[in-house]
């Protein structure tokens, strides 16, 4: 084996290591995310003493309370909950909360996913989030991007630039019977 050859092979296998970890870490962070909705979910101050899951990151992880604001944000619409009353609470994103497990989706390209969701009708719903995530997985976030921005053209074109978000779209649990806008409608 010469040297150029040896230098290339080792390159190619420090990149698929690259490659294994980056997926490892996006996984671990939607795994989180997951685990942060459950307490949520069960009540974080009666398990922890915490009035929110942020706040309980924030401590246990010295992740600064944006940061983990914007975790659980993003984690509480790619996983299913449940209101207070017990009721299921639907992910507005679950392919992509199950290709965001697998590791296969940075948080640029989920954020610009469910932003799009947030405004496609509520009849397009389904079929927009079979279509980005597949998408994403072959593509960077920009042309995420550009795809979400086609798809409302075509299904909302009334709607606002997939990077605003959508004023009426309240990222957190709900806690009554009401449904939000976007594709939990």
């Amino acid at each position: 084996m010469t040297s150029d050859a040896a230098l290339s092979s080792e390159a190619v296998a420090l990149a698929d290591r690259i490659v294994e970890l980056v997926a490892s870490m996006r996984s671990a962070e939607a795994e989180l995310g997951a685990v942060l909705v459950e307490i949520e979910q069960r009540g974080v101050m009666e398990l922890f003493g915490y009035r929110s899951a942020a706040r309980l990151l924030e401590h246990l992880a010295d992740t600064p309370k944006p940061a983990a604001e914007r975790l659980i944000k993003r984690a509480r619409l790619i996983n299913p909950g449940r209101n207070l009353d017990g009721s299921p609470i639907p992910a507005l994103a679950p392919a992509t909360g199950a290709a965001a497990r697998a590791g296969r989706l940075s948080n640029p390209m989920i954020d610009v996913i469910t932003n799009v969701l947030t405004q496609v009708p509520p009849q397009h719903c389904a079929s927009a989030e079979t279509n980005l995530p597949a998408f994403a997985e072959e593509a960077g976030h920009k042309q995420v991007a550009a795809l979400g921005a086609r798809i409302l053209a075509h299904l909302a074109p009334d709607a606002p630039h997939p990077t605003t978000p959508n004023p009426r779209f309240r990222p957190g649990r709900c806690f009554s019977a009401a449904k939000e806008p976007g594709c939990g409608s």
